[in-house]
């Protein structure tokens, strides 16, 4: 991943550190408002954003949804994104106090989270992904999340430390898979984005999402089939009012009669966050170039005019600097 050029790191430091001066000290009824502002402008002015949230739009929904609909619910995508960022930095303050009264929890879908063992818990970029993991972890479950890096250094350490303000343990990318193996076998419980763009080389394969072929992260499936750790779709969206609510959507468990368990669990895990989406879609971040990766096989004609076919380079693990 490319670093952030010098000229940007501070400013967007300097704005981050603003942000936690004065955010946490709003009304609840301010985060939202501002977080509506901030979605409406979002929509507006990120032209290319706009561009690739259209094309994966048109994608999933085709004939079925006009523009307008899709720019409606687009416009309400910015602003869930917006409230996601603003409370990061918004339950800093009072953490415990405030998730207690803005975060609800589903019974019984969410009693399962609270049993005692090893659990791999699913998510996406939808709802709320980082207030579930803080809130979780509030309620003294041990809970280990993975971090892949920001472009910002200076960034990258303050989330961190507010990603952990309540108890939750935030593994570094590099190297994480002990630590997660570990952890899982010791009982604690792992929550995993999978929706990412995640190379062969770094353990993607390719699986139906939407009816296209996407790199998926194998890594969540093989911890769950070495552990026999259930996998638990949980989610966790907001309504007018900014209360957040944690549901449990599905469990899904290693089936030993598979012929590729890892990958075939993997494609399960993909078609469970599959439906979610479809479902409930103003909730997913459309902004994502998440078909941005094809392989050769296929034609580019069938994916949004972002997408590339793999490179070689992406097939293979690079050897590491101390095996070159």
């Amino acid at each position: 991943m490319k670093p952030r050029p010098w000229y940007r790191v501070w400013p967007e430091y300097a704005a981050l550190v603003f942000g936690i001066g004065w955010v946490p000290f709003l009304p609840r009824g301010a985060i939202l408002r501002l977080s509506r502002f901030m979605g409406r402008m979002g929509f507006r002015f990120s032209k290319r954003l706009r561009q690739d949230a259209m094309e994966n739009l048109d994608l999933v929904f085709g004939d079925e949804l006009s523009l307008e609909q899709k720019e409606t619910l687009l416009r309400r995508c910015y602003q869930h994104f917006a409230l996601l960022v603003l409370d990061i930095i918004w339950f800093t303050r009072h953490p415990h106090a405030r998730m207690k009264k803005w975060v609800q929890w589903d019974e019984p879908s969410t009693d399962i989270l609270f049993r005692e063992e090893a659990q791999i818990l699913l998510t996406a970029h939808y709802g709320n992904w980082e207030t579930v993991g803080q809130a979780y972890a509030a309620l003294g479950q041990p809970l280990m999340s993975v971090a892949a890096p920001l472009k910002n250094p200076k960034v990258d350490e303050v989330f961190i430390r507010m990603r952990q303000k309540t108890g939750q343990t935030i593994i570094r990318q590099q190297g994480a898979a002990r630590k997660l193996m570990q952890g899982l076998r010791n009982g604690k419980k792992l929550a995993v984005l999978l929706d990412q763009n995640t190379r062969p080389r770094d353990g993607g394969v390719f699986v139906d999402f939407f009816d296209r072929k996407v790199p998926v992260s194998s890594a969540p499936a093989a911890l769950a089939v070495k552990t026999n750790a259930p996998v638990i779709t949980v989610l966790c969206v907001p309504n007018d009012q900014g209360v957040y609510t944690v549901t449990v959507h599905g469990t899904l468990r290693t089936d030993p009669q598979a012929e590729n368990p890892v990958e075939e669990l993997t494609g399960r895990m993909t078609r469970s966050m599959e439906k979610v989406i479809r479902d409930t879609p103003e909730y997913w971040c459309w902004m994502y170039r998440r078909w941005r990766l094809v392989q050769k096989s296929e034609s580019l004609d069938h994916y949004p005019s972002y997408a590339r076919h793999i490179h070689e380079g992406d097939l293979r693990r690079l050897p590491r600097k101390s095996e070159a």
